[in-house]
C-alpha cells in the first residue's frame, strides 16, 4: 500500500464514524426521552463545550460500532474460510479447466518472476495418457519399460508444474483482492462514508426491535437499503474469494504494471 495514502484512509474512515455515533445517541434519546437533558441543562458549560462533548461522544461510540462490525464481518469471513478448508482437497491437475493455465496470465507472470517461473506445461489428460500408454504396449520389450518410465515422468512433471502455477495464481489472487494502492482520495472518502452509513443502518434496524418510536417506514426503508448494500458487498467479496476466475484480468493488469516489484517475496 502507498504509505502516502495510508493516513487518508484512516482519517476519512474514523472521522465518518461520527455518523453512526450520532445515530446511536439519537436512538438512545428516543428510547429514554430526557436522559440527556441533564447534560444540556449544565449552565457552567458553554454551547461550544457541549457541542465538542457531543462530537467526541459520537466519535467514540461510532468508531466502537464500526470496529465491532468490522470484527464481526472478519470473524464471519474466517468462519467461511474454515468451511471451505474442510472441503476434500482437489489436486490442481485434476481440474479440467483452471485460470492459471491461461496463456496471457502465464506470460504476465513470466515477466514478473523471470527465472523463478515454472515450466510452461499442462497436465496430460487422462484419455491422452491412456492412449499413449496403450501405444507403448506395441513397442519392443527392450524399449517398452524406458518409454513407460518417460511417460510417467512426463506426467508427474506436468502435474508438479501445474501445482506451482496454481500456487502463484492463488498468491496473486489474494493480493488483488486486498490491494488498495491504486485507490484515490475520492475512493477512500466513499469507502469511509459507505461503511459508516451501513453501520448506522444496521444499528437502526436492530434498535427497531426494542425502540417502538423507530417503527416507521421512513426510518426502516433507508436503513434496510443500506443493510442490503452491506450484505451484497460481503457476498460479492466471498464470491470473488471463492471463484478464482474473477480476478484473472486484474492479475494480468497487476503483473504487467511498470515499475512493480520484481521480487514476489516482498509483496
Amino acid at each position: 500500500m502507498d504509505l502516502s495514502k495510508y493516513p487518508l484512509e484512516k482519517l476519512f474512515f474514523f472521522v465518518a464514524g461520527i455518523i453512526p455515533g450520532f445515530v446511536a445517541l439519537l436512538i438512545f434519546q428516543l428510547a429514554a426521552p430526557g436522559s440527556l437533558g441533564w447534560f444540556f441543562s449544565l449552565g457552567f458549560l458553554g454551547y461550544k463545550t457541549k457541542l465538542s462533548a457531543i462530537l467526541l461522544a459520537a466519535f467514540i461510540v461510532g468508531n466502537s460500532l464500526t470496529t465491532f462490525l468490522s470484527s464481526l464481518l472478519g470473524g464471519a469471513g474466517g468462519f467461511y474460510g474454515a468451511i471451505l478448508a474442510q472441503r476434500p482437497y482437489q489436486p490442481p491437475h485434476t481440474r479440467p479447466t483452471a485460470p492459471w493455465r491461461d496463456a496471457t496470465w502465464r506470460v504476465a507472470l513470466r515477466r514478473r518472476l523471470g527465472a523463478q517461473t515454472p515450466n510452461d506445461t499442462t497436465p496430460l489428460a487422462e484419455g491422452i495418457f491412456n492412449i499413449r500408454r496403450e501405444t507403448i504396449q506395441f513397442m519392443p520389450d527392450a524399449e517398452r519399460l524406458a518409454a513407460l518410465a518417460n511417460l510417467n515422468r512426463e506426467r508427474l512433471g506436468a502435474e508438479i508444474d501445474d501445482a506451482n502455477w496454481a500456487q502463484w495464481y492463488d498468491h496473486y489472487h489474494r493480493i488483488v483482492l486486498t490491494r488498495r494502492d491504486k485507490w484515490d482520495v475520492q475512493r477512500y472518502v466513499m469507502h469511509g462514508l459507505r461503511f459508516n452509513l451501513e453501520t448506522a443502518a444496521l444499528y437502526t434496524l436492530v434498535s427497531v426491535l426494542f425502540v417502538p418510536s423507530l417503527r416507521h417506514w421512513w426510518c426502516i426503508l433507508p436503513a434496510s437499503m443500506w443493510v442490503a448494500i452491506l450484505v451484497a458487498e460481503q457476498w460479492d467479496g466471498l464470491r470473488r474469494f471463492r471463484d478464482q476466475w474473477t480476478t484473472i484480468t486484474e492479475q494480468i493488469e497487476y503483473l504487467s504494471e511498470e515499475g512493480s516489484s520484481q521480487n514476489p517475496t516482498e509483496e
